[in-house]
């Protein structure tokens, strides 16, 4: 006989269970490689706020090659008494702002390894530390010895995300909309010790996972012009994007999108897998770089990424 389903047999989760418990009913996919920027940019929607013009006039993103991220801002800071409130606890009332509620650093907490905060506020200086949404490093608070403002650094945590890595093109997209519609306010963002290399190496950062390692041929073919290098670095990931598909080509060291290598690698990948259709709708992504070096210009390599959706059918 089936067990009975009451009220006893449900968990009511709330605050920092609850994001953890359910990570993608705040950040959506877990799998898109989208969940670090949604950390992020509920950081620095948390030092925006346009009920009050002119509150935070500087703001500054580091992210580094390890993954961490800094943000860092000249606002009034956060009062040390509701520093942990507003961490573990959601407001009782909460408005949403650049698409974030004001509960936003509660969600990048719990989703965070780690997550630390140093803040200053009316002449006090609190610190706190958390780890995947438990707090490591009680609160402390002293005299500052510097100006009001806050400094939070994080990491997400790999043991929610497949991949830690923010993507570097669409946080350089969303801070530059910032920039736009706040024009009073200086908004600085920086990438720290990138170190892909490569057409292997970035295709390899690019697909923030790949299913398997990253394929890479080079080679040398004879054509009417004569001898021409070709390299080609191609990953599966083991989940759709649900973007447009497009495949990004290099001929001497110019975007080549018309190029004739990008529909011939294409076709290839798509013959080699037995894929018959046109549909455009193969399943999982391909991240793909794919360059040429013609006879009129020195054998260096030209590195790329780009994305495709190829798999068996």
């Amino acid at each position: 006989m089936a067990s009975e389903y009451t009220t006893e047999t449900i968990d009511v989760l709330t605050g920092l269970a609850a994001v953890r418990k359910r990570p993608g009913m705040y950040v959506g996919s877990l799998d898109d490689g989208m969940g670090p920027l949604k950390l992020l940019l509920a950081v620095v929607a948390h030092a925006i706020d346009p009920r009050q013009p002119g509150r935070c006039p500087r703001i500054d993103v580091r992210v580094d090659a390890d993954d961490f991220v800094t943000v860092a801002d000249d606002g009034p800071g956060i009062p040390a008494g509701s520093l942990v409130d507003l961490l573990e606890r959601p407001p009782v009332r909460s408005s949403a702002h650049f698409g974030f509620r004001e509960s936003g650093l509660l969600m990048a907490n719990a989703l965070s390894d780690p997550f630390e905060v140093d803040t200053v506020h009316a002449g006090e200086q609190a610190t706190v530390a958390y780890a995947g949404g438990v707090q490591r490093v009680p609160l402390r608070v002293s005299a500052a010895s510097r100006p009001s403002g806050t400094r939070i650094r994080f990491r997400p945590d790999p043991q929610i995300f497949p991949s830690t890595r923010v993507p570097r093109l669409e946080l350089t997209q969303r801070l530059e909309d910032l920039a736009l519609l706040l024009p009073a306010m200086a908004l600085t963002w920086s990438f720290a010790g990138e170190r892909a290399t490569g057409l292997v190496e970035r295709v390899r950062v690019e697909a923030r996972g790949p299913l398997e390692n990253v394929a890479h041929h080079q080679g040398e073919y004879v054509t009417d012009a004569g001898p021409t290098t070709v390299e080609v670095a191609l990953a599966w990931r083991t989940e759709p994007y649900g973007q447009p598909a497009q495949i990004l080509g290099y001929t001497n060291f110019e975007r080549d999108e018309d190029g004739p290598h990008v529909p011939g690698l294409l076709a290839a990948i798509r013959d080699f897998l037995n894929i018959r259709n046109d549909r455009g709708d193969e399943g999982s992504w391909l991240r793909s770089a794919c360059c040429t070096t013609t006879p009129s210009t020195p054998s260096i390599r030209r590195k790329g990424s780009s994305t495709r959706p190829c798999c068996p059918q």
